[in-house]
């Protein structure tokens, strides 16, 4: 059992109010501070999940935008100045001595300085397939 000096330190994590006396193992003073608690933890990661996305989705149209100009190597620095972010891919796998970096259904290659073979991931693996 708890001494009396430790229940007086014990407060609340929403508000810090003292808690009530009870179960030794309370978090919160009342049920809204635990719902307050619990939906501004749940909003934080909803906010993060909603920029990531939007960044592999701002990702995607820099390089449709590329496909469409008909490009298949652009420089690390050009691509980043254009705004892609290559923490915010949606897979990575080796192949051969290359690391393939894909957004959605677009793939690349990227060395330290460029990036290259930019194109769409589904088209030639349908072929290889048959």
């Amino acid at each position: 059992m708890e001494d009396e000096k430790t229940m007086k330190t014990r407060v609340c994590l929403e508000c810090g109010h003292p808690l009530p006396p009870g179960r030794s193992d309370m978090k919160f003073c009342s049920v809204s501070c635990r719902s307050r608690w619990h939906y501004r933890l749940s909003g934080s990661n909803r906010g993060m999940r909603l920029k990531t996305i939007g960044a592999i989705n701002r990702n995607y149209d820099i390089l449709c935008s590329l496909l469409e100009e008909g490009t298949v190597s652009i420089d690390v620095p050009d691509l980043s100045a254009m705004g892609f972010n290559f923490d915010c891919i949606t897979s990575y796998h080796k192949v051969r001595k290359h690391n393939e970096y894909r957004v959605y259904d677009i793939k690349f290659f990227k060395s330290e300085s460029r990036v290259f073979g930019l194109g769409r991931a589904g088209a030639q693996e349908r072929r290889t397939k048959k």
